[in-house]
């Protein structure tokens, strides 16, 4: 009765997780496709503050991301100590037979490669955009000081 429970737990952190890093990447692409929208034209007042706070959004989905980032690197260690710490107290105190436990740690393998390995390279992923608006910044002050129809030279 437990495994059927803990394989709809595990699906359900499965979905969740996913669905909260994909849908960060949409918004960041949405963010990123409005921002080279409004540093490709003249900017008013309006816009500037439009793409200050752009940046300012996706400065803020790059810092959620690394602090998510801990969260998930802190259960993986959590997850791998607990792994060590069963196959110690099986050797102690003779808990499991061979077999449970190498079913125990298939299961705690299994969770950590299929959670939060792919969860902690898609937070990476998210976080490394933190830059992205000095980038931001510095192509539009490059924009600023060029005259129409200057060349760059390179």
């Amino acid at each position: 009765m437990i495994v059927p429970i803990f394989l709809i737990l595990i699906s359900l952190l499965f979905l969740i997780m996913w669905g909260w890093i994909i849908s960060i990447f949409i918004e960041n692409f949405r963010i990123k496709r409005k921002i080279e929208e409004l540093i490709n034209q003249p900017l008013t007042v309006e816009q500037k503050e439009e793409l200050d706070n752009l940046q300012l959004d996706l400065d803020t989905n790059a810092y959620r991301a690394k602090n998510a980032k801990r969260v998930v690197l802190w259960f993986g260690v959590i997850y791998v100590a607990a792994a060590v710490a069963l196959v110690w107290f099986n050797s102690k105190y003779s808990f499991f037979t061979y077999e449970g436990l190498l079913s125990n740690l298939k299961l705690t393998m299994l969770i950590i490669i299929l959670f939060f390995t792919p969860g902690y390279i898609g937070l990476e992923v998210i976080s490394n955009t933190e830059g992205a608006s000095g980038d931001i910044a510095s192509r539009l002050k490059l924009r600023e000081e060029l005259k129409p129809g200057e060349e760059v030279e390179v």
